[in-house]
């Protein structure tokens, strides 16, 4: 049975995703396929490239990864990403997803179709970035009449492009929803303004649950936050940890 792994998106905490595969690359198994949205996304085509786990975090932890970002000036998101940045290429060395050895779907949603878009086929970089650009904080991409935002807005473990191929597939979610939901009397406006954000990124998890073989993830992943460099190894950790207990 061929294995195909799906990633989440989720920002930094994408570290534990690299933790999984730490684990997977000392235990010599092979990845067949890949399936990734956002982070998740650029994780599956390095790794896929030949980047190992370690070599990505290393790169993720850089102080070169910062410079990626740039300021907008609110031209249709507050930030954008220097695509002429070395550091892009060390992390994506492979220019289109057809060259790469493995299979590896980029998911993306495209505000002119208003459609999910999942591709195995194209510019590495573009589709890259167009998956994980979060409105409002980043522009969207334009790639061939198309006008590509953040994928994981509207499927954020894009598991179908695996089902039905013959995959063991294993899904790693560093977006769970919590097993139990702790109430306060008291209403907090910015708590509410996230929930709101992400119910609808949660309800498509259900999906993906249902479909996958195997689901890793855990709670404690939510302790990390989502915008910050400083906790990416023990995120690393965590991830490794969990891969620890599902193969």
């Amino acid at each position: 049975m061929k294995l195909g792994l799906v990633l989440s998106g989720g920002a930094a905490r994408g570290a534990f995703h690299l933790g999984v595969l730490q684990f997977l690359e000392e235990q010599n198994i092979t990845i067949d396929a890949y399936s990734g949205s956002s982070i998740g996304a650029i994780i599956s085509v390095s790794h896929a490239s030949g980047i190992s786990a370690k070599e990505q975090l290393k790169i993720f932890s850089s102080k070169e990864i910062k410079e990626l970002i740039k300021f907008n000036y609110l031209k249709k998101g507050l930030l954008r990403i220097d695509t002429n940045h070395k550091i892009l290429s060390d992390l994506l060395p492979i220019k289109k997803l057809e060259d790469i050895e493995k299979k590896v779907y980029i998911n993306a949603y495209d505000l002119k179709s208003k459609k999910v878009l999942y591709f195995d086929k194209g510019d590495c970089h573009t589709l890259c970035l167009a998956s994980s650009a979060l409105i409002p904080l980043f522009r969207p991409i334009k790639y061939k009449n198309m006008e590509l935002i953040d994928g994981g807005l509207f499927d954020n473990m894009p598991i179908k492009p695996l089902i039905n191929k013959d995959y063991e597939i294993y899904t790693v979610d560093v977006m769970p929803s919590k097993s139990k939901v702790t109430t306060s009397k008291k209403y907090n406006p910015i708590k509410q303004f996230k929930k709101k954000i992400f119910k609808q990124l949660i309800e498509n998890t259900k999906y993906s649950i249902e479909h996958t073989n195997h689901y890793i993830s855990c709670e404690e992943i939510l302790d990390f936050k989502m915008f910050t460099f400083k906790e990416l190894k023990n995120s690393f950790n965590l991830g490794y940890k969990e891969a620890q207990k599902h193969f």
